[in-house]
């Protein structure tokens, strides 16, 4: 007996949830005697969206089979906007340099918000926590796509595939460095011009 594998995409519903968080926060900071600034709100909620788009893209969704007695495994995707992503994860080439590119590009934003958020003053504790969250990523698509949830399961392009995530994240951190020192040195060159007005 053959049956079918639903493949099911997390975005929609965790945006959804995402947005009634949104919501809720919103609402309740009219309440608040301290407000959240907006740069800040803002760096959180794209931040989420992104952990929700970066889940999607490594895993690829969840599988739950129609009919579980049967062991043949034959997918189908749910129609959703989202699915872009996982088009363009399954059809690069994996040895090709654009799908190592975009494993580089996919952690850039990953190590951008890791400073934004959290505010860490060592950039080798930045780099760490860039490695473990690679290493916890690729252990989860190992683990849930050997227990059949997922439909991808873990090769030795994943190994490199990670290399280049660490690559990713690592270039997010230098990048947030330099414009921090950009604007910092920018504010610095202006001041001493006001001071010589």
């Amino acid at each position: 007996m053959h049956s079918i594998y639903v493949l099911y995409n997390i975005v929609p519903l965790a945006f959804l949830i995402l947005l009634v968080y949104i919501f809720i926060d919103v609402l309740l900071d009219y309440f608040r005697k301290v407000e959240k600034s907006a740069k800040k709100r803002v760096i959180l909620y794209s931040s989420i969206f992104y952990v929700i788009s970066l889940v999607q893209i490594k895993l690829g969704g969840f599988t739950l089979p129609q009919n579980p007695a049967d062991h043949s495994r034959s997918f189908i995707s749910t129609n959703d906007w989202f699915g872009i992503f996982d088009m363009m994860y399954f059809n690069i080439s994996i040895w090709s340099y654009s799908a190592l590119f975009y494993n580089v590009i996919l952690f850039v934003p990953f190590g951008i918000f890791l400073l934004l958020l959290f505010n860490l003053k060592s950039n080798k504790k930045a780099v760490f926590i860039v490695i473990v969250s690679c290493v916890v990523i690729a252990a989860a698509r190992l683990v849930l796509g050997w227990s059949g949830f997922t439909i991808r399961n873990f090769g030795n392009t994943d190994i490199i595939y990670l290399l280049f995530n660490v690559l990713g994240g690592i270039l997010g951190i230098i990048l947030v460095n330099y414009a921090v020192n950009y604007i910092h040195s920018y504010k610095l060159n202006n001041q001493k011009l006001l001071n010589k007005i």
